[in-house]
């Protein structure tokens, strides 16, 4: 629920925004090399960027599913929509076929697919300009519900923990997918410490291919 208290409400993100950009940049280059459906990757995202966040930064970062709107322009109902919104526009689900991954760390929402959320409103057929900007915020500054969404950045979560351990439950089963997650935290250096520009991955056949990484940049915040 939204805090009323503004003194309670931590406004200074949980990370730097060159630290956001670079955990981004490594998950999304390594999706991009074998190919993936990134509209659909928000939770390899998620359990990948917790695992960074635990290793790298002893967070207690963990990946949430469930429903999620954002509101990222005021001028038509401008909402990107994750999940079944009621009749009543005040109650929400999520299911397996209509959810969103982000992650929880210390009382802050960490959404590390916000830099894609124009490819992910291409992907369902809306073609509207989104800036690629950082999503990381207290979770003292949530909207109380869906329609108290009114100004670029206003956020509504709802957690679906069952649906969250069930994709949890999947991700591990596939070993190419924790395989590939792994890549990520190998290849990910802490800022200011260098990153390499690419890397080496063997498939599963011998063969090697080279990942470069993404030079998306990220142009602001929430």
């Amino acid at each position: 629920m939204q805090n009323s208290h503004p003194s309670s409400q931590n406004l200074r993100p949980l990370i730097p925004l060159a630290d956001y950009q670079r955990i981004f940049r490594v998950v999304h280059s390594v999706l991009q090399s074998v190919e993936a459906d990134i509209p659909a990757a928000s939770f390899f995202f998620s359990v990948t960027a917790a695992q960074i966040l635990k290793k790298f930064y002893k967070r207690n970062a963990f990946p949430v599913a469930g429903a999620a709107f954002y509101l990222i322009n005021q001028e038509g109902g401008g909402a990107l929509s994750f999940g079944v919104l009621g009749e009543d526009a005040q109650s929400v689900s999520s299911n397996h076929d209509a959810f969103h991954t982000w992650v929880q760390c210390d009382g802050y929402a960490i959404d590390f697919m916000a830099p894609v959320f124009q490819e992910l409103l291409a992907a369902a057929g809306h073609a509207l300009p989104v800036p690629r900007r950082m999503f990381q915020k207290d979770l003292g500054r949530m909207s109380a519900a869906v329609p108290a969404l009114a100004a670029p950045g206003d956020f509504f979560l709802a957690p679906d923990l069952q649906l969250t351990r069930e994709l949890l439950q999947q991700f591990m089963a596939k070993k190419a997918l924790t395989n590939l997650s792994q890549v990520c935290i190998d290849w990910y250096r802490k800022p200011p410490k260098a990153i390499p520009d690419d890397l080496a991955l063997q498939g599963g056949e011998g063969e090697v291919s080279r990942i470069r990484i993404n030079p998306t940049a990220i142009e602001g915040v929430w």
